[in-house]
């Protein structure tokens, strides 16, 4: 008896039909890339079941809760013959108030931010006084002192202006007249023979 199966034929793509499960030869293992048996499957169960961990509450609101707590704190305090209960908050700014009046530049520094940051008038009730400070006679002071000092003097400026070809896109009047650089010597003019 003859054999009658043909023999076999190599061909360059015979992959088995379930080759989805086999790694591709160019597949490299290493961190980030587990082999193949042991990556999560489409569609099975979930590899992380609780789901991700809940983030450790911060204690930033109770570290502000405690913060006011100690700011509004009521100490007590004699002025005169008088105790006087105040927080701390109002003594800070006292405090500040009082290096303020010293002269201290810092203070007068945080005191502005904070009248600013608040929207206080620094000035009111004072504007009376201003004027009376003010008085004809200092005011003519200050008129004497702006009329010596010397005023800067208004010199033309000689510039040179590029010919109107070269200001493609710019629409400024200086472009249809073309100013002459008064410095410089005219041009002779050409003789007619």
């Amino acid at each position: 008896m003859t054999d009658q199966n043909p023999p076999k034929q190599k061909t360059e793509d015979t992959a088995p039909a379930n080759s989805g499960n086999l790694p591709d030869p160019e597949y490299k293992v290493g961190p980030g890339r587990p082999p193949a048996e042991h990556r999560f499957k489409k569609g099975g169960p979930s590899p992380n079941p609780k789901g991700r961990p809940r983030k450790d509450a911060t204690a930033l609101p109770d570290v502000k809760k405690i913060f006011e707590e100690a700011l509004n704190k009521k100490y007590k305090f004699k002025r005169g013959d008088k105790d006087v209960f105040l927080t701390r908050t109002a003594l800070g700014i006292d405090q500040l108030l009082n290096q303020f009046a010293k002269g201290d530049r810092y203070a007068r520094r945080d005191m502005i931010e904070m009248a600013v940051k608040f929207g206080v008038d620094l000035l009111a009730g004072q504007k009376g006084r201003i004027e009376e400070a003010l008085s004809l006679s200092h005011e003519a002071i200050l008129e004497g002192y702006f009329a010596r000092r010397p005023r800067p003097e208004a010199t033309p400026q000689n510039r040179v202006m590029a010919p109107p070809e070269l200001l493609d896109g710019i629409d400024t009047p200086e472009k249809t007249t073309r100013k002459v650089n008064r410095l410089s010597p005219p041009k002779p003019a050409a003789d007619p023979k």
